[in-house]
């Protein structure tokens, strides 16, 4: 009891310490054991940039939306606000409000180095380049001579940084240069920083552009020069150069909570300064979880220590379990597709997303494409994590970020009740074997609405059912066609984008058709569909198979020949190989036709590359260069085709082929279609014969 008592005494008197994660006492060896350790770990959290933010959610969606409705600000009183900026049609607009960024100043650690929090962002537009407020630089392009004689270029900006009630603020400087040809002479550049007495306080090292953060007094004013020089180069090369220096200022928040537009603004600088925000999260240890649990076996009574340790780990979420995994070796950073096209340093999108820092992948353009988890070595489940975050988004993920939209809206409507009626009966659909085909929501609609054609190019999503049952015939064998007017959505793209709620309406609908309808193996061919039924449902015995593992296990052997030698490369949809691990199965059906040469991608197998789309989001010019650089890829072999195992996969690298790029001549097809083919081939020359 005397142990107890002196527990709960020494916890209550040090709860404000046990709260930030030990701060002072450098997070009790989270922040570093020593002092060089803790010197660097300051370092590492003085480069936190993350900060509330103004946020749309759609109207009366999401499970605290009770609590959050008398917050949310409608267009008409916010229009002047960034977060509108992505939604440009009225209609849409109608249906969105913003919960104002005070809102979400509990909800993450934002710059625990800071007292009041800065607006790295620059929402408030405290930068401004015409007059010279709290940024000075410029960019300027210049060509060779034709003789390649020595050019000099000198560039000075001065600009003044406000003193808007914080003594010192960050400031960013830096410089960029670049050649329009590679490898043309020689150059060099110089930056400098010098305050308005001229004393030096940064410039770069050597002879190439830098860049680095550094804290300026506020009030004064600064000069930035830059000076480029080139020899050895002709007209044929420009030179295309630019340089800056941005000083950050504190984030100002207007009564209503959201952020101010000084655009907007006629506010003096005192008047600014009572709009700053103190920090809520100011000295509190990112990782005061490992904090907490390590001061927990210290409490004097070994026992009780050893009881909060359990039990603190017990109550933790399942992710926070996983992210804890991780020690931060990087090489999920260099297996992450995102990364391709998603410029910074160096990162470790596990270790910085869990230590709420704002340097990592982006919530919603994660493609949940598992090759972070395929090479981590303590095989950390970032699918899972990702999962669970965007199911705590209200109101799910922002419209711009769903570029189907309709489709979108259709397919939500469809988990409703109200939507039963328009699906036909177990009784009355015809089932007529214990094998049933489920087409999926992208291959139905391309047969029944003739979706995909009003693009430009000639792809037939609906294909790829017709081939299949074409297969299936061919191989004698009985197969129910499951269509889209029996069952409803399989739910993959709403689980995935966090609208657990109308996954979890269509998974019920489903199971329980499944479950009358008599089928005890249940095959698709869209690999979203195939790992959605097989993972997230629950269909007691019910096999749930690929098409290419179907064909394989009932004997597909039908000496099939192409009618000329082809070259072909496959590519493996994420769903498919990493999250199922069947990566031989299309590729022994593929090799089984004679006169067709299989060639691999430089990115294959578990290493394969993502097509760049995941549940109807990231579809845009981002995920275009990942896409780029796989047709790069497939150039590389030499194939003709590039064949693939998921209807959506042919959609998305569709989309690259429809801009019209000549070098993307090669064809782009299902696997299923292929074989298809050539049975159509056979068929025909059989009939000719």
């Amino acid at each position: 009891m005397g142990s107890l008592i002196a527990t709960v005494l020494i916890c209550t008197v040090t709860w404000p310490v046990y709260e930030n994660g030990f701060w002072d006492q450098r997070g009790l060896g989270t922040m570093g054991f020593w002092e060089y350790q803790a010197d660097d770990k300051m370092e590492e959290l003085d480069g936190i940039r993350g900060q509330p933010a103004d946020t749309l959610v759609l109207f009366e969606h999401g499970n605290v939306w009770a609590d959050w409705e008398d917050e949310c600000l409608t267009y008409e009183s916010t229009g002047e606000l960034p977060a509108w900026e992505g939604l440009q049609d009225e209609s849409e607009r109608a249906d969105w409000c913003v919960i104002p960024a005070v809102h979400w100043l509990d909800w993450g650690i934002y710059q625990p180095t800071k007292t009041t929090i800065i607006d790295f962002s620059d929402i408030n537009g405290h930068a401004v380049a015409q007059t010279s407020r709290n940024y000075g630089g410029g960019e300027f392009n210049y060509t060779g001579l034709d003789d390649g004689s020595p050019i000099e270029i000198t560039e000075s900006r001065t600009f003044s940084v406000e003193n808007l009630g914080v003594g010192s603020v960050p400031a960013d400087v830096g410089c960029n240069f670049r050649t329009t040809v590679r490898g043309a002479g020689t150059h060099a550049q110089s930056i400098s920083l010098t305050d308005s007495s001229g004393q030096l306080l940064w410039e770069n090292e050597g002879d190439t552009c830098d860049s680095t953060t550094m804290y300026l007094t506020s009030g004064q004013t600064y000069t930035i020069t830059f000076v480029t020089s080139s020899l050895g180069v002709d007209e044929t090369a420009t030179m295309i150069t630019d340089f800056s220096a941005v000083a950050y200022q504190p984030l100002l928040l207007k009564e209503d909570g959201t952020a101010l537009v000084r655009a907007d603004s006629t506010h003096d600088a005192e008047a600014l300064a009572a709009m700053s925000i103190s920090n809520p999260t100011f000295h509190k240890n990112p990782q005061s979880l490992d904090a907490k649990l390590v001061y927990s076996l210290f409490i004097p009574c070994l026992g009780v220590g050893a009881m909060v340790f359990l039990l603190m780990r017990n109550m933790a979420r399942g992710y926070e379990w996983e992210m804890n995994k991780c020690y931060g070796c990087d090489l999920c950073d260099d297996a992450c597709p995102i990364r391709l096209f998603n410029a910074g340093d160096k990162l470790n999108i596990i270790y910085n997303t869990w230590n709420n820092e704002d340097d990592g992948v982006p919530l919603y353009s994660c493609l949940t494409c598992t090759a972070c988890t395929n090479a981590c070595p303590q095989l950390v489940d970032y699918d899972s994590y990702i999962d669970i975050r965007r199911n705590l988004i209200v109101g799910g993920p922002p419209a711009t970020e769903i570029p189907h939209t309709v489709l979108q809206a259709v397919l939500a409507a469809e988990a409703e009740e109200d939507a039963d009626e328009a699906f036909i009966s177990v009784e009355d659909y015809p089932i007529d074997s214990s094998v049933g085909y489920y087409p999926g929501c992208v291959d139905y609609i391309d047969q029944e609405m003739v979706f995909s054609h009003v693009n430009e190019g000639t792809m037939d999503l609906g294909d790829t059912t017709t081939a299949a049952f074409t297969l299936f015939e061919e191989m004698g064998q009985e197969v129910t066609y499951l269509g889209r007017d029996f069952l409803k959505c399989c739910g993959h793209d709403q689980k995935w984008q966090g609208m657990s709620e109308v996954f979890e309406k269509l998974k019920a609908y489903n199971q329980k058709k499944l479950g009358q309808s008599g089928i005890d193996t249940l095959v698709t061919s869209c690999a979203e569909c195939f790992r959605t039924f097989a993972m997230d449902y629950e269909l007691g015995d019910m096999k749930v198979m690929h098409t290419t593992e179907f064909l394989l296990e009932n004997g597909f052997d039908m000496q099939l020949q192409a009618k000329d030698e082809l070259t072909v490369t496959f590519h493996d949809p994420c769903r498919l190989g990493r999250q199922m691990n069947i990566y031989d199965e299309p590729r022994s059906l593929v090799s089984s036709v004679e006169g067709v040469n299989l060639v691999e991608m430089e990115h294959h197998g578990e290493e394969g590359l993502c097509c760049g789309v995941s549940s109807m989001m990231a579809c845009n010019e981002n995920s275009r260069a990942l896409r780029l650089q796989r047709f790069d890829e497939v150039m590389a072999t030499g194939a003709e085709m590039m064949l693939t195992s998921c209807p959506k996969c042919v959609s998305h690298f569709e989309c690259l082929k429809f801009e019209g790029d000549p070098k993307h001549d090669f064809e782009i097809l299902d696997v299923v279609s292929f074989l298809a083919r050539q049975v159509e081939a056979a068929r025909s020359d059989y009939e000719n014969a």
